[in-house]
């Protein structure tokens, strides 16, 4: 006899397996959800250290380009021409007829704003950040800044140098700087023509047939090195210029702040060109944003103002003996030296307002960005000030930064913090060659 079994699954049993099952799928459920998150966290905060690694990239170029191509004195005295025209970038100025400095510094600002970008937009520097002007030819924005070449002796008008690719085109606006070496270094002398003084200097263009004979070397052993200014446009100094700083755009400008920076973190590190036109927008700065979420910016100079001997170089066209030998803040009101300086506002005053000590006397830069790392986390707690002591550092410098840390409000203690560094020897300068 065949017996049919049809007993199936009991009510309590259904429910038992259906219990399991759900718990199953909140246990599993919560485990991605902390997956997810974490992942999210985790491609937030790779995305700040991307976004910061491609903008600093190009701090760095600048800040090794600072002094290429600027002269070291004038053809003529009663050179003139124009920087930037409006607070605070003017205050960076070494117009309109100074020799200009490869940087210049502002350390810990007030409050600042800009109404004059050339975007129509106001920008307004974030109290107790520093300011850092970057100047040198190849620090502009245009194609014909990034090149250069030389012009030797020719009776007939030689042209300049042509390379096998990467040279000037018709139109690019350029200067011509000479140069010879004496026994104390080499100088480069700004050449302009002195048959029209209202030219001086600037106004005449690339050409691939030769110069104007104020504008060729007229001795067999002279070389004229030429430098890119701006591709076409008008010029109005003999060098480029970039300003670095931390601002905060106001709601009519074209970059604003991201909406995921932690409260009192409204800052952007921004590169900054002068534009050289003398009509509108001459004078004015064209906001490029390096950097979103940024808190402070800290600069510090390292200097060899010594020779071997431990006395201090006064000669500012003389280098000192090698390696670095004091460190400063950003203007220079601050100091760390074992040496004996002639005064106790040397630096501040004398060093850092000459352009030919900068050039002989600075070794080092470094920069200290602090910027928010990823978004805020609520499982996460910063510490209530962060430092920037870098292990480098000898004994002393690092209070020329924030020696007792950069204070983290209540309101972005659940955001993760970031000291980007950045260390440069100017390459530029005699200083580094």
């Amino acid at each position: 006899m065949r017996l049919n079994n049809n007993k199936g699954f009991t009510l309590v049993e259904m429910i038992i397996v259906t219990a399991i099952f759900m718990v199953v799928i909140m246990i599993t459920g919560d485990a991605f959800k902390t997956i997810l998150d974490q992942t999210m966290k985790l491609y937030k905060s790779e995305e700040s250290n991307i976004e910061g690694v491609v903008g600093l990239e190009m701090f760095r170029h600048d800040l090794e380009q600072a002094g290429f191509g600027l002269p070291y004195s004038y053809q003529l005295s009663g050179i003139t021409y124009t920087e930037a025209g409006y607070a605070p970038a003017n205050g960076y100025n070494d117009a309109p007829s100074g020799v200009p400095r490869a940087f210049v510094a502002g350390n810990n600002l007030a409050a600042t704003s800009d109404g004059n970008g050339s975007d129509g937009g106001t920008y307004g520097i974030l109290a107790g950040t520093d300011y850092l002007t970057i100047k040198a030819t190849s620090v502009g924005m245009t194609d014909a800044s990034q090149k250069w070449t030389y012009l030797t002796y020719s009776s007939s008008g030689k042209p300049a140098k042509s390379w096998p690719s990467g040279n000037f085109k018709a139109g690019d606006k350029v200067i011509m700087l000479r140069r010879s070496f004496q026994d104390s270094g080499y100088s480069n002398q700004l050449v302009y023509d002195t048959t029209t003084p209202s030219i001086y200097w600037v106004g005449y263009t690339y050409s691939q047939s030769g110069y104007a004979e104020a504008f060729s070397p007229v001795l067999p052993s002279e070389v004229f090195y030429v430098y890119g200014i701006s591709s076409g446009s008008d010029v109005g100094m003999p060098f480029n210029r970039a300003d670095y700083f931390v601002a905060t755009p106001s709601s009519g400008s074209t970059a604003q702040v991201s909406p995921t920076c932690a409260p009192n973190t409204t800052g952007i590190l921004y590169k900054a060109s002068v534009n050289h036109k003398s009509t509108s927008p001459g004078g004015k700065l064209t906001y490029m944003p390096i950097l979103d979420c940024v808190a402070d910016m800290q600069v510090v100079f390292g200097w060899n103002l010594a020779d071997l001997s431990g006395s201090v170089v006064t000669d500012p066209a003389l280098t000192g003996g090698g390696p670095v030998d004091t460190w400063s803040n950003a203007d220079g009101s601050s100091y760390s030296t074992d040496l004996t300086l002639p005064a106790s506002d040397y630096i501040q005053n004398t060093i850092l307002k000459d352009p030919g000590h900068i050039r002989t006397k600075l070794k080092v830069v470094k920069i200290y960005i602090l910027a928010q790392n990823g978004r805020k986390d609520p499982s996460y707690t910063s510490p209530s000030a962060i430092f920037y002591d870098d292990p480098a550092n000898p004994a002393g410098v690092n209070s020329l930064t924030r020696p007792t840390g950069y204070p983290i409000s209540a309101a972005m203690r659940n955001y993760r913090w970031k000291v980007y560094r950045l260390v440069i020897k100017p390459k530029n300068l005699i200083s580094n060659q």
